[in-house]
């Protein structure tokens, strides 16, 4: 397996904990594209603060944590492009 499929499966299973672990696919509503910008936004001051104390463990861990909402943002753009269409 290359780095770049071990990257996405992560970010992928990541993902679905997210989902699991929030109750977001139990919403009526998905969440917004705002809100995934958010949510990827507030994990990347996580991500910096690994970065600073160049701690490799939870710098994986927070990539994570911000990968999987860009994912989710992503995904969410692509949806809201197929809805106006």
């Amino acid at each position: 397996m290359t780095y770049e499929n071990d990257f996405l499966t992560k970010t992928k299973l990541q993902a679905r904990i997210n989902r699991t672990r929030h109750g977001d696919e139990e919403k009526e509503q998905p969440r917004t594209i705002l809100e995934w910008a958010l949510i990827a936004g507030e994990h990347m001051g996580h991500l910096m603060g690994a970065v600073l104390k160049e701690d490799m463990a939870m710098l994986e861990k927070e990539l994570l944590h911000v990968s999987a909402p860009l994912l989710e943002l992503h995904d969410a753009i692509i949806k809201t492009r197929n809805n106006n269409n």
